[in-house]
Order: structure tokens, then C-alpha cells, then sequence
């Protein structure tokens, strides 16, 4: 004995509909491409390439959501999108908050975790000139993340697959005819859907852990080699001050000289009082500009 009844879709439901759609936008990306390079070749191609299947998603779901139809893999396995809240087929506005947010919403979390919440936190706990290598990193995890647990929930509860469908409160009715092995059928779903969310949960943790710890590497590398650098040229500065203003480098030994600076007045040029002295004796020459002078001529300065 069976008797009809219209119920909420279960996890493999949503997920075969989800898998046809997903091909048929595959389908629909590939013939984009091939369009684009008939037309205008393969030049910039690969810069083009990454918008490719965003506009296949909106042209798909255009024609079908957008337009009051059903998805491919919605007609295919006779789901209806359902607004539990209000108890009635969403609105073409809740429908296109829908279709925005599953095309878009990655860019947009993407700019706000990067400038508002990332960048701010690292500038202010870890260092204030980290690579945007390693923000890309930290803001590529937390998606990543967020996603992944999503689904988690997903593969427990079988209530929204996507996170556009869970932010805009869309679920999925099918009508079917229930039998007796129906419960049965029912438990066993249940049963493997929480094994799968186990198994899921465990690879989600260990992954996590291994991108935590290529952050952690990545922020510390980053970290000692601006250091290092800041190091190098604070050490430049301080010997380019100490030679411009407190001390002379001598020409000869170049060392500077400290104290003991001398001067030979018929050229001006300065040296170190034992360096220029030892020269003179057996040259009587300036060093430099080779202007003849002798050790008597030699004067010694005194707060240089």
C-alpha cells in the first residue's frame, strides 16, 4: 500500500539535482570558451577564462530560476524550491538574492574578509607589512572552512546544500509515493549520511590543520625577512648618519676617524692623524690629488 505525499528532499536528492545542474553550466561554460576564441582567438583568453563560468551560471539560472522555470536538475528529479517561512514558491527577488549570492557571494566574502577583517587583525597582531600572499592564504582557508562545515551540516540535516540557499531560506519539496520500506529506506539514509559526515568532519580538521600550519610558516618566514630587512637598512642609516655628521672615513685605512683627524690644509682633504703622517714622511704628496706637502704643514683637528 502507498500513498502520495510532498516532503522535504533528502541529501542524495539535492545532490543528484545539484551534479545535473552542474554539468549542464560545465556544458554551457565549454561552449562560451569555444564562442569567445572563434571570435576573437586566443588572445587574453586566459584573463577572459575565469569570467567564463560565472556568466554560464547566470545565463543558466537566468533562463531557468529567474524566469519561474525549474533547473534542469530540478525537472530531473522533481524538486520544488519552497519558502518554509512564508510557506509558499519564493519570490522572484528572494529568487535573485539566490542566484546572486551563489555567483558572486565568494568575490564579495573574499573583498570583506581581505580589507575589513584580515588585513586589519594581521596589521594589528602580527606584523604590519605582511605579503599579500599570505592574506590571500588566511582569507582563502577561511572560505574554505566556512564552506566545508556547511556541508558537514549539510550531510546531518539535509537542509541546504548551498550557503546562497541557506542565507535566503530555500529548501527543496518533492512529491513522491511512500511505501512500507520507505522508513526503512529512510533510516538507512540517515544511518550512511552520518558516516559520511564523520568521515568528513575528520579529513575537514586534518586539512585545516595542515593549512593552519603553512599560515603560521608563512606569516613567520615573512615576518624575520622584513625584519632582516628593516634591520639592514636602520644599520645603513645609522653608518651613513655617523658618517655624514659625527665621524670621517679615512682613505687610506678606511676607518672612521674618531678623533684623531688631520687635516692637509693646501688641498683640504682629511685623513686619519697616524695614516696621513706615515704617507708624508715618505712621499710628501696629498694621498688623493698628489698636491706636494710636508709632515709640519699637517694640522691636527680638534672637534671635527
Amino acid at each position: 500500500m502507498s500513498t502520495a505525499e510532498l516532503r522535504y528532499a533528502n541529501q542524495l536528492e539535492i545532490i543528484r539535482s545539484e551534479e545535473k545542474d552542474r554539468y549542464m553550466i560545465s556544458q554551457l561554460s565549454k561552449q562560451l570558451d569555444e564562442l569567445y576564441t572563434k571570435l576573437f582567438g586566443l588572445n587574453n583568453f586566459h584573463i577572459y577564462q575565469t569570467y567564463s563560468h560565472r556568466l554560464s551560471e547566470f545565463l543558466y539560472y537566468l533562463t531557468t530560476t529567474l524566469s519561474n522555470r525549474q533547473t534542469i536538475g530540478e525537472e530531473y528529479i522533481c524538486l520544488i524550491q519552497y519558502n518554509p517561512h512564508k510557506r509558499q514558491i519564493p519570490s522572484l527577488l528572494h529568487r535573485l538574492s539566490m542566484v546572486f549570492i551563489r555567483i558572486f557571494g565568494d568575490l564579495i566574502s573574499k573583498y570583506i574578509l581581505s580589507s575589513y577583517i584580515i588585513k586589519p587583525l594581521v596589521e594589528e597582531y602580527f606584523h604590519p607589512k605582511l605579503s599579500l600572499q599570505t592574506i590571500e592564504l588566511i582569507c582563502k582557508f577561511l572560505l574554505t572552512f566556512i564552506e566545508r562545515t556547511h556541508k558537514i551540516f549539510f550531510y546531518l540535516t539535509g537542509s541546504y546544500y548551498n550557503i546562497s540557499k541557506s542565507l535566503t531560506r530555500i529548501r527543496y519539496l518533492i512529491y513522491t509515493r511512500t511505501t512500507s520500506e520507505s522508513s526503512s529506506i529512510e533510516f538507512k539514509l540517515n544511518r550512511t549520511m552520518k558516516f559520511l559526515s564523520l568521515c568528513l568532519c575528520i579529513q575537514h580538521i586534518i586539512e585545516s590543520y595542515l593549512v593552519l600550519k603553512q599560515i603560521a610558516l608563512s606569516i613567520t618566514q615573512h615576518r624575520q625577512e622584513i625584519d632582516k630587512k628593516t634591520d639592514e637598512e636602520n644599520k645603513i642609516i645609522s653608518e651613513d648618519s655617523i658618517s655624514s655628521t659625527d665621524h670621517v672615513r679615512c682613505p687610506l685605512c678606511y676607518e672612521f676617524a674618531i678623533s684623531n683627524v688631520a687635516l692637509i690644509p693646501e688641498c683640504g682633504h682629511v685623513f686619519c692623524w697616524q695614516c696621513i703622517h706615515t704617507w708624508v714622511i715618505e712621499n710628501q704628496t696629498c694621498p688623493l690629488c698628489k698636491t706636494n706637502t710636508m709632515q709640519s704643514r699637517i694640522v691636527h683637528l680638534i672637534n671635527y
